[in-house]
C-alpha cells in the first residue's frame, strides 16, 4: 500500500511528550522558586541515540541515556526546552534542523527518570 511522504512521517510519531519550560520566580528572600511549566503535549518518534554509556573523548560520564527524539518544529524548541515523556525527563541537549525536512527537526537528549 502507497502512502504519501507526509502520512509515513506523521505514521512515525507514535509517542506522546510534553515540552515544557523553566518559569523563573523568585520569593521574597530573592530565592529560586522557578519550577517547569507544560507548554503543549506533542506526538514524537523517540529512539535510542547509540549504546548505553557510549561518550565522546573527553566527555564526562553520563549515568542516564540518550535519546533521538523526531517531532514537528517549532519555533520554542531550543536548549531552554525540556521533554516528559513516560517516566523520563528528558533534556534537550542539541536541536538539529535539516533542510531537507523543514517540518520536523531533531532533539538529542539525555535522560533521567522523572
Amino acid at each position: 500500500m502507497m502512502h504519501e511522504r507526509g502520512q509515513e512521517r506523521s505514521g512515525a510519531l507514535d509517542e506522546r511528550v510534553t515540552i515544557e519550560i523553566w518559569q523563573a520566580a523568585r520569593d521574597a528572600a530573592a530565592d529560586d522558586v522557578g519550577n517547569w511549566a507544560p507548554v503543549e503535549t506533542v506526538f514524537a518518534a523517540i529512539s535510542r541515540d547509540g549504546a548505553p554509556g557510549r561518550q565522546q573523548q573527553g566527555e564526562a560520564a553520563r549515568s542516564g541515556r540518550r535519546w533521538q527524539v523526531l517531532l514537528r518544529d517549532r519555533d520554542d524548541l531550543d536548549l531552554t526546552v525540556r521533554l516528559r515523556w513516560r517516566d523520563q525527563i528528558l533534556a534537550v541537549r542539541a536541536v538539529e534542523r535539516d533542510a531537507r525536512r523543514r517540518d520536523y527537526a531533531t532533539l538529542w537528549c539525555d535522560g533521567r527518570p522523572a
